[in-house]
């Protein structure tokens, strides 16, 4: 998941979600008094969201699936320490915040468990931001090409009949020299409900708030943000 060529795509092409949701998760930290100290980025990518917190003054622990994606984190960032880690098997540290933006947690093997980590990693008044996608409805299509000075991708989107697994299916073009180097992935992602999202949070410690953006900064249609703070 997250080859090296749909790392590179995804940084050069689609950094513009964590560029913006970057400052209106700061300004959730510093209201609830988080002002300093470590927060965990969780699916770190390639580190846009970390370079912000180490420049507003946080120190940062980053984890992802994707080696290729956290080589570029390390590049971007190398005041922050990144280890490469599936979200099924990740040792959360502690920490004052743990942040998981981009849908991150609808690729957990078990959200639930998940959450229980992150909690155990969380003081009381710790936060755990995140988002989560709630409904597939607009969120299909046929098969769509976007692409950039070195690179395109194909990708179309299809749920299954229950309405639970959305599944991206991209074909990445990268140019390495004179020639484009092709390749393929499948993302398949869980959708939940809002009720089952906030009682497991309820059930590991948490109280959450639920919006469809991060302050100014609005979701994509069928996302919904979570702000949940440790009890």
């Amino acid at each position: 998941m997250f080859s090296d060529d749909l790392a590179y795509i995804h940084d050069a092409g689609f950094a513009e979600f964590a560029t913006r949701a970057a400052p209106e998760l700061i300004r959730i930290l510093r209201r609830a008094g988080i002002r300093s100290g470590r927060i965990v980025d969780v699916g770190c990518g390639s580190g846009i969201l970390s370079r912000h917190l180490v420049n507003a003054g946080y120190e940062v622990r980053g984890f992802d699936i994707s080696p290729a994606m956290i080589r570029l984190a390390r590049a971007k960032v190398p005041e922050a320490v990144f280890r490469v880690s599936p979200l099924g098997s990740m040792r959360v540290p502690p920490c004052r915040a743990v942040a998981a933006i981009g849908e991150v947690i609808t690729y957990a093997p078990s959200v639930r468990r998940f959450f229980k980590r992150a909690a155990g990693a969380l003081e009381p008044g710790g936060l755990f931001i995140f988002d989560f996608v709630e409904s597939a409805e607009r969120r299909t299509y046929p098969p769509k090409s976007i692409g950039g000075s070195d690179w395109a991708l194909v990708i179309r989107a299809d749920v299954d009949r229950a309405g639970r697994v959305l599944t991206r299916r991209i074909t990445t073009f990268r140019k390495i020299g004179r020639t484009y180097r092709r390749s393929h992935e499948a993302h398949r992602i869980r959708i939940y409900s809002r009720d089952d999202i906030s009682r497991m949070l309820t059930a590991a410690g948490f109280r959450s708030t639920m919006r469809r953006s991060y302050g100014t900064h609005r979701l994509m249609v069928g996302d919904v943000a979570v702000v949940a703070e440790k009890q």
